[in-house]
């Protein structure tokens, strides 16, 4: 497909870089990753390891969207919106419980449809294949 004016109209609306969020024990637009978000790199926790970011809504983006994490220097946890009753790996994750982001690791997250919700999978920072992650 043709490129005009410099531009991909496939990747219009992305964020290419990874964006910088800081994990904190309160919900709000500075630890939500929008939906236009692809890649996120992680600053210090704000006040310590049940920080937390959010997803986006599995409403918001199409099945198959994928967001990576790269984790800051401390654990971390990420949720869905609070209320929403979405998944994480089968398991409500809205804040009844998390899933643990592990220091340095970096972890995809891939809707799979808005029934099922997120697929969680991580990796070390050599590159194995991290222990699954069940929200807890």
């Amino acid at each position: 497909m043709a490129i005009a004016n410099g531009t991909n109209p496939h990747l219009e609306g992305l964020t290419l870089k990874a964006f910088q969020l800081a994990p904190d024990a309160a919900g709000s637009v500075t630890n939500s990753i929008a939906p236009s978000v692809r890649s996120v790199a992680l600053l210090a926790n704000v006040n310590g390891v049940t920080d937390y970011v959010t997803l986006p809504a599995l409403s918001s983006v199409p099945e198959g969207h994928e967001v990576t994490i790269i984790a800051g220097a401390a654990n971390c946890e990420v949720r869905t919106p609070a209320g929403s009753d979405e998944e994480i790996n089968s398991e409500n994750s809205d804040g009844t419980k998390e899933y643990l982001l592990t220091a340095t690791q970096i972890h995809r997250f891939t809707k799979i449809d808005n029934t099922i919700g997120w697929m969680g999978q991580g990796f070390t920072a050599i590159g194995a294949v991290a222990t699954a992650v069940v929200p807890d």
